[in-house]
């Protein structure tokens, strides 16, 4: 089958998944704590570094407890908004207006900023699966693939993934301008899947 035929079928099923789970309450915190804890994460709140993390959709492994401890930790938090066929970035804080995009993704109003500026130190990224060497399953749009296609070759920033436990899977179909993540964050547990230098 096409790659591209068998993410769709794919999504379809992960979707379906995620539209009868009952979310919980503690998946927030257990996600805030566990990315928080990573030494690449720590380091960047410590030093004030810029964090790029997402607005999680109803459906999603919840950030807004995440999104908090970064900011509390020192981090910048720098939220995406869908412009055209790519993200441009803007700075949360606690004044941050949001408005629901075309998608039904909540996203920043402010100003972009430029990432050349801003270059953030972790990326944290949204999923619908990851598999067992990193590759990850999006929504389709492509969006995150061209964003992390822009950083520099030399001392790439670490990737991490958020999802649900059983959204970790032997393999997802790839193709050519698919991501590699370093970790993988559930409610549950972190797992490492390349380790930090």
């Amino acid at each position: 089958m096409d790659p591209a035929d068998a993410k769709a079928r794919l999504r379809s099923e992960l979707r379906r998944g995620r539209r009868e789970r009952e979310q919980v309450d503690s998946h927030g915190r257990a996600i805030a704590e566990h990315v928080t804890d990573l030494e690449p994460v720590r380091e960047a709140c410590e030093a004030g570094h810029p964090v790029a993390c997402y607005v999680a959709r109803s459906s999603e492994p919840p950030t807004d407890e995440l999104r908090r401890a970064l900011r509390a930790a020192g981090a910048t938090v720098l939220l995406p908004r869908v412009t055209g066929s790519d993200l441009v970035w803007c700075v949360e804080d606690e004044s941050t207006e949001m408005a629901v995009n075309s998608l039904g993704i909540a996203e920043p109003t402010g100003q972009p900023v430029d990432l050349a500026d801003f270059l953030p130190a972790v990326w944290i990224i949204p999923a619908l699966a990851i598999d067992e060497d990193g590759y990850r399953l999006g929504q389709g749009g492509g969006f995150y693939d061209r964003a992390l296609s822009g950083q520099p070759a030399d001392g790439r920033a670490p990737i991490i993934a958020v999802v649900f436990e059983e959204e970790m899977v032997h393999e997802v179909p790839r193709e050519e301008h698919d991501h590699r993540v370093d970790v993988v964050v559930t409610p549950e547990r972190v797992r490492w899947l390349s380790m930090p230098d």
